[in-house]
């Protein structure tokens, strides 16, 4: 995917599918294609694909916090937040903690950068030394949500 050898990724892609035999086999199959059509701009076939097949993952965190960070990342922040609003969050807390803080995280900073000053109540759900990825490799903090609600509370 870093040389975007395209034409090998999908074809290594296609075998594993082809080869595919448990859940987890599928469930990985259709991780790395929603990578490589991310990587590749094909936001629309990656959530396509994630709601068709994300039913495959132990977590559905994770389907889940995918569509919404491409959501987000193609400025549908609404569409990002009501994608989010169903994920069992706490209901996955025990088993995959580190996806289930993580799709919280992106939980508040959606509701953040909308202007809810709700988040700020919320904000003692999150460990003071979490620190969030996003899609484009960026670090974010509890910190930079304060500063982004500071700076969405301030305007007209």
């Amino acid at each position: 995917m870093r040389e975007k050898a395209w034409a090998s990724v999908y074809s290594l892609l296609d075998s594993a599918r082809d080869h595919a035999v448990t859940q987890e086999d599928k469930a990985s199959e259709i991780y790395w294609r929603t990578m490589a059509l991310i990587k590749q701009g094909r936001y629309q076939e990656a959530i396509d694909l994630l709601r068709k097949d994300g039913a495959l993952f132990n977590s559905q965190c994770l389907p889940l916090k995918i569509i919404a960070e491409i959501l987000d990342k193609i400025g549908d922040d609404q569409g990002a937040l009501r994608e989010l609003s169903g994920a069992p969050i706490e209901q996955e807390m025990e088993d995959f903690y580190g996806l289930a803080i993580d799709t919280k995280f992106l939980y508040f900073y959606l509701l953040a950068k909308t202007g809810d000053r709700s988040v700020r109540n919320k904000l003692s759900e999150i460990p003071d030394d979490y620190r969030h990825i996003t899609m484009g490799g960026k670090f974010l903090t509890k910190a930079d949500l304060v500063a982004l609600l500071n700076r969405t509370s301030n305007q007209p």
